[in-house]
């Protein structure tokens, strides 16, 4: 059998051959449309790919924290899954990128495949593996759903921008139609006085490629270059403990509003210099592990120019900016304010303003019963006729081979796969509520708390048990959205929060211990 060669984008790259430099890249909508994918990608996604090396401050250790905790953490198995595999609520769109890098099924459908099911009548399916019904069974993959009809259209003429255009994309992937005018400018603006003198060359974008631009356009700002020229990506310097000034408002608002009353016990030093871990519960613990159904462009939206430190803020601005003519009308939303699929929602997106779709339905040409036999891939079981004779009437009549149902059609509703009694309600919240404490290391690794565990932190950070102290802190608002912001940054995120360096010397009785 032929093997099926991966498709490729094209994209021809204009060098300064002195300065070893990518000035800007000439492409048609398959790349625009796959570099504004990237803001539509929730973090733990992000992440995955990205094999846990993201370089995104603190989330590949939220996301190694997730993988190995217990089930029993959570509120269900499939919470597990809701963070390590997140979906996206733009993937009906994604779905018609040339090259999709998101491996996620979004299209994947579970039910309950018991035929005596005590729900049986309300027609539950979920797109999250491991959701329980409300019977208490696991709900079984039955397939993915049918292609939609916008899904099927292919992206012929663009996906998130008009397929009319050109385009010209920056070094640091500010993108713009492309014309005479910019060309000229940009050559002005790098000193280039014969364009004669550039480089010209063909890119041809594999996924692989394509996976490496995403990881290079959060840590670095010339991503293009270092892609082009297969720069080493140099090591993270999140371990700074001094997040950027501009985090914090010059006038902070310490009467705002508690988020919940979410306290925690820090271990800290006496002297300030860094918080050790913090023993919380359950509601911090979700607020963290949160962040990583997050899509990229809410963390834009929400921080600006504060977002994360490569130049997918560049990107972002784009969208309302330089390429506004060329976006399709329905996506500029899409983009600039992504939401999340349904029952996605959790502390940490109702922190940053981040909305849910309501649940989704599902119509199916066939009965439900018929549905949880055969699935998508046999639903004409439903509709299966033998012709018999009938002595009565004295003629062949056609009757269903194996269903005698007259409604030959189901509407499916989707099921809350955060419900820890398969209960058709919205749950806010991940991590299971119950009694239970968690220890949250600097670098926002999370697991439980126990003695052993407490010792091990202590030791390894070879500070003396009497330069300790332990506070209780009662989180802000914007204390919590600064740990947010932290986690994408720092590799000692609540250090850079809780001791920055403008508030070390500062009385600190606003954060009410």
């Amino acid at each position: 059998m032929a093997k099926v060669e991966e498709p490729t984008i094209e994209v021809k790259l204009f060098v300064d051959k002195e300065k070893r430099k990518v000035l800007f890249a000439e492409s048609g909508k398959e790349f625009v449309d796959v570099l504004f994918s990237f803001l539509t990608m929730p973090l733990g996604t992000i992440v995955r790919l990205l094999g846990k090396q993201s370089q995104m401050g603190c989330l590949d250790e939220v996301y190694k924290s997730v993988e190995d905790l217990s089930a029993d953490c959570f509120q269900t198995k499939a919470c597990k899954a809701m963070l390590l595999n997140p979906l996206s609520a733009a993937a009906s769109h994604c779905y018609r990128l040339k090259i999709n890098i998101d491996d996620t099924k979004p299209r994947a459908v579970y039910v309950c495949k018991d035929t005596s099911c005590c729900a049986h009548a309300d027609c539950l399916f979920s797109s999250v593996p491991g959701t329980l019904c409300i019977c208490g069974k696991v709900m079984e993959y039955v397939g993915d759903r049918v292609v939609t009809p916008y899904e099927a259209v292919g992206s012929g003429n663009g996906v998130f921008v008009d397929g009319r255009w050109k385009f010209i994309v920056t070094d640091d992937l500010q993108v713009a139609p492309a014309s005479t005018s910019l060309m000229l400018s940009l050559c002005e603006e790098f000193g280039v006085q014969d364009p004669g003198h550039l480089e010209q060359t063909v890119l041809q974008l594999t996924s692989e490629k394509i996976t490496s631009l995403l990881k290079r356009s959060l840590t670095s700002k010339q991503p293009l270059t270092g892609l082009h020229l297969d720069v080493p990506i140099s090591p993270d310097d999140a371990s700074l403990r001094t997040l950027p000034g501009t985090l914090f408002p010059e006038h902070l608002n310490l009467d705002e509003d508690m988020i919940g009353q979410v306290k925690i016990k820090v271990l800290q030093t006496k002297n300030n210099s860094s918080v050790l871990y913090a023993e919380a519960g359950h509601d911090f613990v979700d607020i963290v592990f949160g962040l990583l159904s997050v899509p990229l462009g809410s963390i834009v939206h929400a921080f600006g120019h504060r977002a994360p430190k490569g130049c997918i803020d560049n990107l972002y601005r784009s969208i309302s900016g330089s390429a506004i003519g060329c976006m399709k009308p329905e996506c500029k939303g899409l983009l600039l304010t992504p939401e999340l699929p349904p029952f996605f929602g959790s502390g940490a997106s109702q922190t940053l303003l981040v909305n849910a779709l309501a649940p989704r339905k599902l119509n199916i040409s066939s009965c439900f019963a018929c549905f949880k036999i055969g699935g998508f891939s046999n639903l004409r079981r439903c509709h299966e006729q033998v012709e018999r004779w009938n002595a009565h009437s004295k003629q062949y009549v056609h009757e269903y081979t194996n269903c005698k149902k007259i409604t030959k059609t189901a509407e499916l509703c989707e099921l809350d796969p955060k419900s820890p009694e398969g209960k058709n309600r919205n749950y806010d919240a991940y991590v299971k509520q119950a009694p239970q404490s968690f220890m949250v290391t600097d670098q926002l690794h999370v697991r439980p708390l126990s003695l052993d565990s407490s010792l091990r932190v202590v030791s390894e950070a070879k500070i003396q048990m009497k330069e300790l102290m332990e506070k209780e802190v009662t989180l802000t608002k914007l204390q919590v959205m600064e740990l947010q912001r932290a986690a994408l940054v720092s590799r000692d995120a609540l250090t850079s929060v809780l001791l920055p360096p403008m508030k070390k010397n500062l009385n600190l009785n606003h954060l009410r211990y």
